[in-house]
């Protein structure tokens, strides 16, 4: 495999996500990258809002995540993250992802996750989703799997698919998304990179969205209200100005509005 060095400084990487030991190329390197991972980036759409090109090239992807202190959406997340496992030496596949609205379900390179392989084992991870799993997912058993917030369920599905579902309760499960583990290049995602952030009709486009799992539960800006759920209450505050949003942003997420228009 071919190590990105010359695009990733590692050690900055990883201090960007907390990440607390040594890393080796074993399960709980990966857990841990994965969990310090979502705990640490927020997923947010604030480039689309401000109409700030996505670019899926892995140096402007870490200047602006790691050197900028930013989030971003599932291409530019988990790429980013795939470029850390390839350098710290995990076997990473990019794959595409249908994400489910209800029983519809989207098209092809609707969203990016990745596939790490680890011995015999295949494991599903997912930075970039915005409220998921914060641990990997092995993808090749049928049981119920907890990551200390939510209950998963990975089965075989149609066509050569897999089916996530998600439960908050272990008993009533959600459709999250079908996925298969055929390798993608990530020019595949150009198409609907492009869709999802200049279409008027795109979710990102149309919405506002800043969103970080907390100790036990999440922090989130959705368009003009800023809501915490946290041990099971919710609390939502209007947001009335830029000026409250940018100190909600800089305070909650350690977002500084200036960055959101910084370029590279």
């Amino acid at each position: 495999m071919t190590k990105l060095k010359a695009v990733l400084n590692t050690t900055g990487y990883l201090n960007r996500i907390n990440f607390p030991q040594r890393a080796s190329v074993d399960l709980e390197t990966l857990h841990t990258l994965h969990e310090y991972h979502v705990l640490s980036i927020p997923f947010e759409n604030l480039d689309i809002q401000n109409k700030i090109e996505i670019r899926l090239e892995k140096k402007h992807l870490f200047k602006k995540i790691v050197e900028n202190v930013r989030g971003g959406f599932c291409y530019e997340l988990n790429y980013l993250f795939s470029s850390l496992l390839l350098d710290l030496g995990f076997d990473v596949t990019l794959i595409s992802a249908r994400i489910f609205d209800g029983e519809e379900v989207g098209p092809e390179f609707d969203h990016m996750a990745l596939i790490i392989k680890l011995g015999k084992k295949n494991w599903l991870a997912d930075v970039g989703f915005g409220d998921l799993f914060t641990k990997p997912l092995d993808i090749e058993t049928a049981a119920e799997q907890f990551d200390g917030r939510n209950y998963f369920k990975i089965k075989r599905w149609e066509k050569g698919s897999f089916l996530l579902t998600m439960s908050k309760n272990g008993v009533e499960y959600e459709k999250k998304y079908l996925f298969k583990t055929k390798r993608k290049a990530i020019e595949d995602f150009s198409a609907q990179c492009a869709f999802k952030q200049y279409t008027p009709a795109s979710y990102f486009v149309k919405n506002i969205i800043v969103t970080l799992p907390i100790e036990n539960g999440r922090k989130t800006i959705f368009n003009s209200k800023y809501i915490v759920k946290e041990n099971g209450a919710k609390t939502e505050l209007t947001i009335n100005s830029k000026k409250e949003e940018a100190c909600i942003l800089k305070k909650e997420f350690n977002i500084q509005i200036n960055a959101v228009t910084d370029q590279a």
